[in-house]
């Protein structure tokens, strides 16, 4: 599939920054009481798209990059303790519904809640890393911490689309419940 950067990242950046200043109660309403956006782009893009947002979005913003949060999780446990949970209790070393913490998924909703806790919108970039970890980018969306920001999370999504449905890495349908997306 051709790259599509050059004809779309201007109108894809503007829809997003219309967006990020809006009235958070307003967007909220849209997003079904959510208070995140999803960034919609093409996966062959994403270092494109990445690299134009840090340029644009400096004050007010801070990139989290999920691969360099998955690397501080293994690195606070230990790669050999990493790799025995992971043996032991396979994919709920990143999600648990047993218990909520020592997790991926609980280590960087620490980490969202620190950016948030800042005043300023936390941008998640590289998200494909949660591909199959046993929770998406909803998950994310509706954790009561995020329901809480006093700014939008803005999740950067690279996915196609087919008629009208996302398909997160052109594999996953995505749900566009609690965010608005920009695509």
């Amino acid at each position: 599939m051709a790259s599509s950067f050059i004809q779309d990242h201007n109108r894809l950046f503007a829809d997003l920054s219309a967006e990020l200043n809006r009235d958070l109660a307003r967007l909220s309403q849209e997003a079904n009481g959510g208070r995140s956006i999803l960034f919609v782009y093409p996966p062959e893009d994403e270092e494109k798209y990445i690299g134009e947002a840090r340029r644009r979005y400096t004050d007010g913003y801070e990139f989290i990059d999920l691969r360099e949060v998955f690397t501080e999780f293994v690195d606070s446990k230990g790669l050999d303790k990493f790799r025995r949970q992971y043996k032991n209790m396979g994919s709920e070393v990143f999600v648990s519904q047993n218990y909520t913490t020592g997790t991926f998924y609980s280590h960087l909703m620490t980490r969202l809640v620190e950016v948030a806790e800042k005043g300023v919108s936390p941008i998640l970039v590289h998200t494909g890393v949660i591909y199959n970890m046993g929770f998406s980018n909803q998950n994310i969306m509706e954790d009561h911490n995020v329901m809480q920001f006093r700014k939008p999370l803005v999740f950067f999504y690279p996915a196609t689309m087919r008629n009208e449905t996302i398909y997160f890495l052109d594999k996953q349908p995505a749900s566009k419940y609690r965010c608005v997306v920009v695509k």
